[in-house]
C-alpha cells in the first residue's frame, strides 16, 4: 500500500513538473521577442533559475559572473528577473531611464518604511520626480554640511531629555540618513 502512495506522490510531482516546463516553453514562444537588445543572462537551472547561487552568497555570485557577462546582465530567481548594472559607467541608466523601461518605484519599494507612505517610491512618478525636485536643492553638499551644527544642537539638547546615548546616535544616524539617501537615489555622482 505504501508503495503505490509513494508512486501516486512521484507521479503527480512529475505531472506539476512537465505542466510547469510546458507552460513555461509556450510562454516563451508566444510572447513577442522585444526589439530592444537585452543584456545577456546568467545560466541556471530552469524555474528556479541563479537562485541556488544567489542564497548562498550574492556578491560571490556577482563576483563570478562580472568576468563572463560583463557590466550588465539578469539573473532569472523563480518568478523574477533581477538584472544587476555594476560600475559607474552603466548605472547612470538606471537614474535616467524613464519609469516604462526600469520602474524605480518596483525596485525601491522596500524603503517605503524608511520615508512613510505616500513619500519617495510610494507615489507615482510624477509625484515622485516633483519630490525629488525639493530634496535635491537640500541634499547639495554645502546644505549637508549645515545640518551637522542643527544636529550637534539636537544632541545638547537630549541630554537634558534622559535619552540614552544610543538613542540619540539612532536619531542623529536616521536623521543623516533620510537626509543623504535620496540625494543618491537621485544621483549617486554628487
Amino acid at each position: 500500500m505504501t508503495g503505490d502512495t509513494d508512486n501516486k506522490f512521484l507521479n503527480v510531482g512529475l505531472l506539476i513538473i512537465a505542466t510547469l516546463l510546458v507552460a513555461k516553453l509556450i510562454s516563451a514562444l508566444i510572447t513577442p521577442r522585444s526589439q530592444k537588445r537585452l543584456p545577456p543572462v546568467m545560466k541556471g537551472w530552469p524555474l528556479i533559475g541563479g537562485l541556488i547561487r544567489f542564497l548562498k552568497g550574492p556578491i560571490v555570485m556577482l563576483r563570478e559572473e562580472y568576468p563572463k557577462l560583463g557590466s550588465v546582465f539578469t539573473v532569472n530567481l523563480v518568478n523574477r528577473k533581477i538584472t544587476f548594472l555594476i560600475g559607474p559607467e552603466v548605472s547612470a541608466h538606471f537614474f535616467k531611464a524613464s519609469e516604462v523601461d526600469l520602474s524605480q518605484q518596483e525596485v525601491y519599494q522596500f524603503n517605503v518604511p524608511t520615508f512613510g507612505p505616500g513619500v519617495v517610491f510610494d507615489v507615482e512618478y510624477s509625484i515622485r520626480q516633483e519630490q525629488f525636485r525639493f530634496f535635491t536643492e537640500a541634499l547639495r553638499v554645502n546644505k549637508l554640511k549645515g545640518y551637522v551644527d542643527q544636529m550637534v544642537v539636537e544632541a545638547e539638547v537630549s541630554k537634558f531629555i534622559d535619552l540614552s546615548a544610543v538613542s540619540v546616535f539612532y536619531y542623529l544616524l536616521s536623521t543623516l540618513s533620510v537626509l543623504v539617501c535620496p540625494s543618491f537615489i537621485d544621483n549617486p555622482f554628487l
